[in-house]
């Protein structure tokens, strides 16, 4: 179940109403289609009260917002202390999060912000012990830097058609190159060294923390897309993302990732992904 908040934010005025009380909400996706086009981003809680680089998120609406030639300054301060107290009210022991702010206002310097929350799930604790299977899809972002709504209504409709089993979808583009998840980034590792795109995909704030770990432990990284076509020699794989943090990937379409179990360059990752969180996850 999905509770749903509108902000409005001013010059003078900041207020908080509750919306689409009458709608049996089920997703953050079915949330948002309720709302004009936009921009978003999401996150999830750590006990409750906690997040990961919030100051990053806000930094991402602006400027996705930017990218779209639309102009957003949030009310940051304000926009915190509303998520503390719709978080202490939310009856789930963890959230997961999303801001969403529609582009389309007809009233000028008046911004309407969105907060929905859900009930965090994430991935079995099998999962991350052995890996996670994928399919592919030939796709990709029209304007991958920006976080945009419009992107929402693709991806669900691409969801419910997902066989069961399957964890994620990976986008592949006309050059063969493995680019992103629907709400994840991709990661490959061959030999040793780690390949993921980086101009072609939305630059995920899961993602900024696992590249300066791999920076940190020397691991030899290329800033691009893995070859779909050398599929069967890859070594190893994991996708990123806020509720997923790295997870493991075993099998990608009908090709079993190297011995198909999690490797030993991802477990270090996950591992120091995991020591990070603890270390730099902050009050919101």
């Amino acid at each position: 179940m999905v509770s749903a908040y509108c902000i409005t934010q001013t010059q003078d005025e900041f207020s908080l109403k509750k919306v689409f009380d009458s709608i049996d909400l089920r997703s953050l996706d079915q949330a948002t289609r309720l709302i004009p086009d936009g921009v978003y981003t999401t996150f999830r809680t750590y006990d409750k009260l906690n997040v990961l680089d919030l100051e990053g998120h806000f930094d991402r609406l602006e400027e996705s917002a930017r990218l779209t030639q639309k102009e957003i300054s949030l009310q940051r301060l304000e926009i915190r202390r509303v998520l503390r107290k719709l978080l202490k009210n939310f009856p789930a022991e963890e959230a997961r999060v999303r801001i969403s702010v529609p582009l389309t206002s007809a009233i000028p310097k008046t911004i309407e912000i969105y907060v929905f929350l859900e009930n965090l799930v994430v991935p079995s604790s099998q999962d991350y012990q052995n890996g996670v299977r994928v399919i592919t899809s030939r796709m990709q972002r029209k304007n991958p830097a920006a976080k945009t709504t419009s992107f929402i209504h693709t991806a669900d409709e691409i969801r419910q058609n997902i066989p069961k089993g399957v964890n994620e979808v990976i986008m592949v583009d006309d050059n063969g190159r493995m680019l992103e998840g629907l709400s994840s980034n991709f990661f490959a590792i061959k030999g040793g060294v780690v390949f993921t795109d980086d101009t072609h995909v939305l630059a995920g704030i899961t993602r900024k923390h696992v590249l300066e770990i791999i920076h940190e432990m020397g691991i030899p990284l290329q800033m691009e897309g893995f070859q779909y076509a050398d599929l069967q020699i890859l070594d190893e794989a994991f996708i990123t993302s806020a509720s997923r943090g790295v997870l493991p990937v075993c099998q990608i379409d009908d090709q079993i990732i190297g011995q198909g179990k999690v490797g030993q360059i991802t477990k270090k990752i996950m591992e120091r992904y995991q020591e990070k969180i603890k270390r730099i996850v902050e009050p919101i």
